[in-house]
């Protein structure tokens, strides 16, 4: 690095295709010694990369005295643990349950801080990246050992998360019977598909110019898989735009940007998300009153070719507009012009709102 050369003394090299085989032999090596010199090794041990599930006797052997006797093998190994709360623990995706009859259910596991949010249905996304975490959730629907109650409410749940990103919960109905008989023909018979020979081709995914392409290099036996590099760019030139907010109580944002409004709109979006609300008149008034912004209130007012009479008439449209949330009048709030605004048709001019450069609608 930067003309000098390090070794590394411990480990396997991040990103070397050989460090997770090396590793996976290092941790049974080390599994294999433990159980053969180890007065006591659980009789459940199941292990999966760096996570392991086990099963203890706590009446031969305190859970606290076999992982210190575990931590002891390799000074760089160190195991940390979490036992059952509530009759449940956690194991990757999967919520392990004792019930009542000191048998083992099973359910998908989610994180607390998880959340319904997926890659929205109006995201410019190719189509197979929005399908993905359906497929993913899906798969773990069918596969996991679910009870009928516990299938049924991720099924449910699937929809609801579907649902609330835009989609039909139709479609969750569609990718579940695409599972199940992909899955029933798989087992109806030992034969398999030869080896897929196609080959790949990766290209940056823009609608107006990918579109229909899949079905054309398919025909020479090469799928094509999609990036999100914007090499296109060049094809064309963003119009200076004006753009107004507005949401479901009635009051608008008004602003300005020289970008896409849609591009705009999704960093209002992030402000409200990540919790910089300081930083967007319309991320604050949605958290301060609950509101949620929404794309379809979203308008271009005015479109202005030259930019230098951009900040008149963002302050024109702000002083014209009756209910804003901007928070001042804008870049020229006190024209002598703007007096000669009919104010009962369009409100006061001293009305005290702000500007936050804005393209979306809440």
């Amino acid at each position: 690095y930067n003309g000098e050369y390090f070794q590394q003394h411990e480990g396997t090299a991040m990103g070397n295709s050989l460090s997770p085989f090396i590793a996976n032999l290092f941790m049974s090596k080390f599994e294999t010694e433990v159980k053969d010199k180890f007065e006591y090794f659980p009789r459940v041990w199941f292990r999966y990369v760096d996570d392991v599930f086990a099963v203890f006797d706590t009446k031969a052997i305190s859970l606290d005295n076999i992982v210190a006797k575990l931590n002891n093998r390799f000074p760089t190994i160190k195991f940390t643990y979490e036992v059952e709360h509530n009759e449940q623990l956690p194991f990757l995706d999967v919520l392990v349950i004792r019930n009542s009859e000191n048998k083992l259910e099973f359910d998908v596991y989610r994180k607390e801080t998880a959340t319904l949010r997926y890659i929205p249905n109006d995201s410019h996304h190719p189509f197979q990246h929005k399908m993905a975490s359906f497929n993913f959730i899906i798969h773990s629907l069918l596969n996991f050992p679910l009870s009928k109650e516990k299938f049924e409410h991720e099924k449910q749940l699937i929809k609801k998360i579907a649902k609330s990103n835009g989609y039909s919960v139709h479609l969750i109905d569609k990718l579940i019977r695409k599972h199940k008989f992909k899955r029933t023909l798989y087992n109806s018979t030992t034969f398999r598909r030869d080896t897929d020979n196609s080959k790949f081709a990766s290209l940056p995914y823009e609608p107006k110019f990918t579109r229909g392409l899949d079905k054309i290099f398919k025909n020479i036996n090469i799928n094509l898989v999609y990036n999100s590099k914007k090499i296109y760019r060049r094809f064309w030139v963003t119009p200076k735009t004006k753009s107004t907010i507005m949401k479901n109580c009635d009051q608008k944002y008004i602003g300005q940007t020289k970008r896409s409004i849609l591009t705009r709109f999704k960093e209002h979006m992030a402000h409200l998300k990540y919790g910089s609300t300081e930083k967007s008149c319309v991320a604050q008034h949605a958290f301060d009153n609950n509101h949620r912004i929404d794309i379809n209130n979203l308008k271009l007012i005015r479109n202005v070719t030259n930019s230098r009479q951009l900040d008149a008439f963002e302050s024109l449209e702000i002083i014209k507009c009756n209910n804003s949330m901007n928070k001042d009048n804008g870049p020229i709030p006190t024209s002598p012009l703007f007096a000669l605004i009919n104010k009962d048709s369009y409100g006061s001019v001293n009305r005290g709102n702000k500007f936050g450069i804005n393209s979306a609608s809440v």
